[in-house]
């Protein structure tokens, strides 16, 4: 089985890449701009292109085809019509990460699944262009037949990534948060901080979505990857500070308030983690019975602060909004900080 990977080194797709590339049966192919060439796994092809540039990529690909193309880059309609014209007809199975984001509760008790919760959140734009995107795949079936699969990850972490609600976007400032709690600074926290959230370790979520690839009864359906741990957020920053033997100081502030703090996508974003995120994996297990969560969060993110410790010229501080963090934790300080 020849695989594709639009990415490969992310958050999702480096330990993908890393776990499909150790089986002996699949051919693993890459395609990023290459920029982090230290994430590719052994075995793993890096075909260095940019998704961006269709004729760049054209080009790099001649005369290829692929059981399976997955696309993690996707975040619109437009960009995944561009990459449907490149992929048109040369492709077995068309997979689209999504997000579960997408869904919409009717009640903060609502167990999530994929056939009895809504789709349908247009609050956050993130979502709304996910949930797009999703529509624009079941119509090229219709139009061309192209086989997809819709997978929605929920709240995963890695080596890189540090799980927290409130924080720079992009793994590659994550440190930020384990410098504040170290430094004594106040970490921001939505609301009380007793949201739950389904956390996730990529290594985990990587043995369902290898189990996706190529299999036919995956087809035309959309499957949530979680595991089976929920926590509160406040849970999660305590955890963070025990792997990193401090206590973090928490600035709790109503989520609506953050929201409008730090506007745009990311304040829509924080009316989302204000919702509780509890999720009914039994899909995706019934599917791929290999896919079992051998990850707790105190373990994992023991081994993601291990690899910031052994490797530290990751720890890169986002100076911009670890001051804009400062401003406002400054403004709630007498009531928020405990």
């Amino acid at each position: 089985m020849r695989i594709l990977l639009i990415g490969g080194t992310g958050c999702l797709s480096g330990d993908i890449a890393a776990l499909a590339a150790q089986n002996s049966g699949v051919e693993v192919h890459l395609l990023n701009r290459g920029n982090r060439p230290e994430f590719v796994p052994s075995g793993a092809h890096c075909i260095q292109a940019d998704i961006s540039k269709p004729d760049e990529v054209r080009a790099k690909l001649q005369g290829m085809d692929f059981d399976v193309v997955a696309d993690f880059l996707s975040y619109g309609v437009d960009r995944l019509d561009s990459n449907l014209d490149i992929f048109r007809g040369r492709c077995g199975q068309y997979i689209f990460i999504s997000s579960v984001a997408v869904y919409r509760t009717r009640s903060p008790s609502e167990i999530i699944t994929e056939d009895k919760t809504m789709v349908g959140n247009t609050l956050w734009s993130y979502a709304r262009n996910k949930l797009l995107a999703e529509r624009r795949l079941r119509a090229e079936h219709e139009s061309s037949g192209l086989n997809y699969t819709i997978v929605r990850p929920a709240f995963t972490y890695n080596r890189l990534r540090i799980l927290h609600p409130v924080g720079p976007n992009h793994q590659t400032h994550s440190w930020t948060i384990a410098n504040r709690v170290l430094q004594g600074k106040p970490l921001l926290m939505h609301d009380d901080g007793n949201a739950l959230c389904t956390v996730t370790h990529t290594e985990d979520f990587a043995k369902a979505f290898v189990g996706l690839c190529g299999n036919r009864a995956a087809f035309g359906e959309a499957f949530h990857i979680t595991s089976d741990e929920f926590l509160t957020w406040n849970r999660v920053a305590e955890l963070v500070g025990d792997a990193l033997g401090a206590k973090p100081k928490l600035c709790h502030v109503p989520a609506h308030e953050l929201g409008f703090e730090l506007g745009g996508d990311f304040g829509e974003k924080l009316i989302f983690f204000a919702n509780n995120g509890v999720y009914d994996s039994s899909k995706i297990r019934a599917l791929v019975p290999e896919f079992v969560c051998t990850t707790r969060f105190a373990e994992g993110i023991r081994r993601t602060i291990q690899f910031y410790l052994d490797n530290p010229e990751f720890q890169v501080v986002h100076e911009e909004f670890d001051r804009r963090m400062d401003e406002i934790a400054e403004g709630y300080h007498a009531q928020a900080v405990r």
